[in-house]
């Protein structure tokens, strides 16, 4: 972009410029799932055709297909990042965190009133292991509007946005800067994790983190096959469900989430299995959680005022979880969209409470340290648990 060009954008778009998109970032108070721009047919289509493939190389540029099937030129030298629709979360796991020079509005926030439900800051396992990033400067908020002014003076090199085709047309056609569509939203079906491993392994091929995109997927395959090996030994299944799954902000106990990965990684009995075939926040009636009357009841923390509210109500008290102390709390894995470190971790803390005999030699704080080690370069159970409380019994 020349020097013309860039001062004749600043002017024009430091008039209030705002963006009538909502991203879809998830729990956040937006939709929590994928726009529909990733998930119509036709896009679906489009992206079995041609995502990620790179068409043409020189020494400057290298063009892909992103995630919503969009051709885009980005240079093959990459020093300046934002991440914008929760996509900060993906550029960590890449080890590009260096090269990040803006931050959305949620993720800046270092505290928050008592009456704010939604995340922010060092709740996010990202930034509790690299609070640094923190005090970046503000791109725009999530869902609502961007800082074109603020953008075009920071003059990243590429931009990377979860999951919405519309934002990304209308930042790059405004900015001249490449904007990439990539797959910020849950994982747990088939389909949802075939999406996710192509769109880190897109990330990787812009970054130049090939590699590293590799080892985060080969990862996660291994500790998904370390927890169905441990639970394949078991000869007892008690039935399962979480409670609370955040969308669209905070929820009681009618929601749940039929394919929720930790479950999916063990193969637990999870017995909200046939609301739906993905990974989604889903609200059943009261009725039907009394009907199902679940062995086990896994509370997000996102939720905890809200569960805890529902847990005291006459038809609920009945409920064999609840009867007989087998409450539990974890960690928020649907928070500022979708925390996979965190689906992880809270796997083999569900596996160490349904399992005991199998999970025996698991520490769950110290497996979930080790977990975002590895993922987020530095421990963040502490922090998160600080902030949200932690793993443990939820005592009525």
């Amino acid at each position: 972009m020349n020097k013309t060009l860039k001062k004749s954008l600043v002017m024009v778009f430091s008039v209030f410029m705002v963006i009538a998109t909502v991203m879809s970032c998830g729990c956040i108070g937006g939709n929590t799932e994928p726009s529909a721009n990733l998930n119509s047919a036709n896009t679906n289509n489009e992206l079995n055709q041609s995502k990620g493939v790179e068409t043409t190389k020189n020494s400057e540029f290298i063009t892909v297909t992103d995630m919503a099937g969009r051709t885009i030129q980005v240079p093959t030298k990459i020093n300046k990042i934002i991440g914008l629709g929760c996509s900060l979360r993906e550029i960590v796991y890449l080890d590009s965190e260096d090269k990040v020079i803006a931050i959305e509005m949620r993720e800046s926030v270092k505290a928050k009133s008592d009456d704010d439900k939604f995340p922010c800051g060092t709740e996010l396992p990202y930034l509790a292991a690299n609070p640094e990033l923190i005090d970046l400067p503000i791109a725009g908020k999530a869902g609502a509007n961007y800082n074109y002014e603020a953008i075009l003076k920071m003059n990243p090199d590429v931009i990377f946005i979860g999951n919405n085709k519309d934002a990304a047309e209308d930042l790059q056609s405004k900015l001249n800067i490449p904007v990439v569509v990539v797959y910020t939203a849950a994982i747990g079906s088939e389909g949802q994790n075939k999406k996710y491993e192509d769109s880190l392994k897109l990330m990787g091929k812009i970054l130049d983190k090939e590699e590293r995109a590799n080892e985060v997927l080969d990862k996660m395959e291994e500790y998904k096959e370390d927890l169905k090996s441990r639970v394949s030994k078991a000869t007892v299944h008690p039935t399962a469900y979480v409670a609370g799954r955040a969308y669209n902000g905070a929820h009681g106990i009618t929601t749940t989430d039929p394919r929720w990965p930790p479950f999916e990684f063990l193969g637990a009995n999870n017995i909200a299995y046939n609301v739906s075939k993905i990974s989604e926040g889903k609200e059943v009636s009261k009725e039907q959680v009394v009907s199902w009357n679940p062995e086990y009841i896994f509370v997000s923390e996102a939720s905890m005022n809200e569960v805890t509210a529902d847990l005291v109500k006459p038809e609920f008290q009945g409920l064999n979880a609840v009867k007989n102390g087998k409450v539990y709390k974890v960690l928020p894995y649907c928070w500022y969209a979708f925390n996979k470190d965190t689906a992880i971790a809270n796997a083999y803390y569900v596996g160490r409470v349904l399992y005991p005999e199998q999970f025996a030699d698991i520490d769950p704080e110290e497996k979930a340290d080790e977990i975002y080690m590895f993922f987020d370069g530095n421990v963040a159970y502490e922090e998160i648990a600080n902030r949200m409380g932690g793993y443990g019994k939820l005592e009525a």
